[in-house]
């Protein structure tokens, strides 16, 4: 071989030849039963959340009774689960009000522990998405009650400095 020549060598696929030539999974059939155990799951969550909710109710009169640091950071995790939880189910307002809860404690506990009602409002809230099964974002009564709570929100913070009612981000 002379020092013009370029030779090419190409490796084995040793994948392929544990794989084979076999097609990969069919992504459509894949998904369609995704969907169908997230719908499997719709009523499973419908009890999930009543029982998130009476925890949050639960943890409120808790808070109510003596101040603990531990029972207001679980109303924040459960805020960010229902944050991230209430779209995939269907209840985008949940998502919502999850993210507006979790955003109040989350920028100043202490302002939130002072406010012990506006959390419970929230959870009040979140029920009657539940109950009346408000799925629809643009509902005005909805809208009236989210900007209902913004407006305690800022008040309570003592400033119209951060909305709490951006959309939900992935944290």
């Amino acid at each position: 071989m002379s020092d013009d020549e370029v030779r090419i060598f190409t490796p084995p696929n040793l994948l392929r030849a544990k794989v084979g030539d076999k097609p990969g999974p069919d992504l459509d059939q894949i998904v369609a039963k995704a969907e169908a155990a997230l719908t499997e799951l719709q009523d499973d969550y419908e009890v999930w959340i009543r029982d998130d909710l009476q925890t949050l109710r639960d943890a409120v009169v808790s808070l109510r009774r003596e101040f603990d640091p531990k029972v207001l950071e679980r109303i924040k995790t459960l805020a960010h689960e229902i944050k991230g939880q209430g779209s995939t189910y269907g209840y985008p307002l949940l998502t919502n009000l999850g993210h507006m809860l979790y955003g109040f404690i989350d920028r100043d506990a202490d302002v939130a522990a002072r406010h012990l009602d506006l959390i419970y409002a929230h959870v009040d809230f979140m029920t009657l998405v539940l109950n009346q099964g408000i799925h629809d974002q643009g509902d005005a009564t909805a809208q009236g009650i989210l900007a209902g709570l913004e407006t305690a929100i800022t008040r309570a913070h003592g400033d119209d400095s951060r909305p709490t009612t951006a959309t939900p981000s992935s944290t």
